[in-house]
C-alpha cells in the first residue's frame, strides 16, 4: 500500500476518517485475521465515538454552577 498523506482521508472529522480507513482496508483481501480483528475493534470504536459526538446535548444535564 503507497503511503498516503492523512489530509486525503478526510471524511468530515477525524474520527470519521478513522473509521473511513479502518473500513477501506478491512476490504483487502490480503489482510491478517487479528489485523483484521483490531482494525474492526478501531472502526467500531471511532463510530462509538462519532455517535455520541454527535448526540444532541441536553441543557438540563449539565452540572449546576455553584455561585
Amino acid at each position: 500500500m503507497p503511503d498516503m498523506e492523512a489530509h486525503q482521508y478526510r471524511l468530515g472529522s477525524p474520527l470519521a476518517s478513522i473509521a473511513g480507513i479502518a473500513q477501506a482496508t478491512l476490504e483487502r483481501e490480503d489482510l491478517d485475521e487479528e489485523v483484521a480483528t483490531r482494525l474492526r475493534a478501531i472502526r467500531d470504536l471511532a463510530l462509538d465515538a462519532l455517535a455520541k459526538a454527535e448526540e444532541p446535548r441536553d441543557p438540563d444535564s449539565r452540572p449546576q454552577s455553584q455561585a
